[in-house]
């Protein structure tokens, strides 16, 4: 007689939080393509992923420093305000702008994010203030140098032709944008899943004094994810500004929520200790699929926040229920 034995597969909580949210995804995708036929054509499901790209770039180093425990609501000021800085460095001196090259201010730009990224860690980490007051601040900080430059408006005369390219040049099937996505992503998932340093993060997050007290350098690592977070907001600043041709004061504004609630819908806990990047891409879809079915839907800007509102708070509370299921 042959012996047969049952194979069981025990999936982590992540995981199967994870999956009944790309579940969700799914259904929204099927409902939406219902309502709207045209969702599903090439150039509209470019566009969702493109747009998409620019959040996940965002989401990754917010997905971190949520799984440390702490937050990072600046990125939408940041965004914004190296969007307006690298316009403002390679637009002609004779126009206003620094006149410098387009590859060096674009440079500057980014490293002006990491380093509102390290106030907000000495923020947090030297004088004890709370993630999200420290970062609330920076975000109205980094929002007012964008207004400043702009003057209130954009920086759009005399910029030259190469500024545009960053935010528009396809490389075969994929823009730029989507392929410094993706490369971004790989990397911060071979951090948590393969490296010392992933591990740490979910160490922190889970037990910060014992973290302490077993040696871990929580100060350090809350660092460099804060200069990361920076340095990734401004990578996004300059992207956007490149796709609209100009350094917009206003662009960027919500991200920061987007961002957050794109990590929550994937399973990452606000209190920290779990959570994971591939989660978070999942939330950032979801989010770019409402937010693409009502453009095409054309619902009022007023009435679409409030839709995806109710869609969201919808969809958390699906993932609440499921996490009591998985509980019991």
């Amino acid at each position: 007689m042959m012996n047969t034995k049952k194979v069981s597969i025990k999936l982590s909580r992540q995981t199967v939080l994870t999956l009944f949210m790309l579940g969700v995804l799914i259904l929204l995708i099927i409902i939406v393509s219902i309502i709207t036929p045209h969702f599903l054509e090439g150039t509209n499901l470019r566009n969702v992923i493109t747009q998409m790209s620019i959040l996940i770039i965002v989401g990754t180093s917010v997905t971190f420093l949520l799984i440390t425990g702490n937050f990072d609501l600046s990125v939408g000021g940041v965004i914004g305000a190296c969007g307006v800085l690298g316009a403002y460095f390679c637009q002609p001196f004779a126009q206003g702008g620094l006149g410098l090259p387009y590859g060096i201010a674009v440079i500057l730009a980014v490293l002006i994010g990491g380093v509102i990224g390290a106030v907000n860690s000495f923020l947090v980490i030297k004088l004890g203030v709370a993630s999200v007051i420290a970062t609330l601040g920076t975000m109205s900080i980094a929002r007012g140098i964008a207004y400043i430059f702009a003057n209130g408006s954009m920086v759009e005369v005399g910029l030259p032709p190469v500024f545009r390219m960053f935010g528009t040049i396809y490389i075969g099937p994929l823009s730029l944008t989507v392929i410094c996505m993706l490369v971004i992503l790989l990397l911060f998932i071979f951090l948590q899943n393969k490296t010392l340093f992933g591990q740490k993060i979910y160490y922190i997050g889970a037990n910060k004094k014992t973290a302490i007290f077993s040696g871990l350098k929580v100060g350090k690592v809350t660092t460099i994810l804060y200069i990361t977070s920076g340095i990734l907001a401004g990578l996004a600043g300059v992207i956007l500004a490149s796709k609209l041709g100009a350094g917009d004061s206003k662009v960027g504004a919500g991200y920061e929520f987007d961002a957050l609630v794109a990590a929550v819908l994937g399973g990452t806990s606000i209190a920290g200790g779990a959570g994971s990047v591939i989660g978070m891409v999942v939330g950032a879809f979801i989010i770019g699929v409402l937010q693409n079915s009502l453009n095409l839907l054309g619902i009022a800007p007023d009435w679409q926040s409030i839709a995806k509102g109710l869609v969201i708070v919808a969809a958390i509370l699906a993932q609440r229920f499921a996490m009591n299921r998985i509980k019991a």
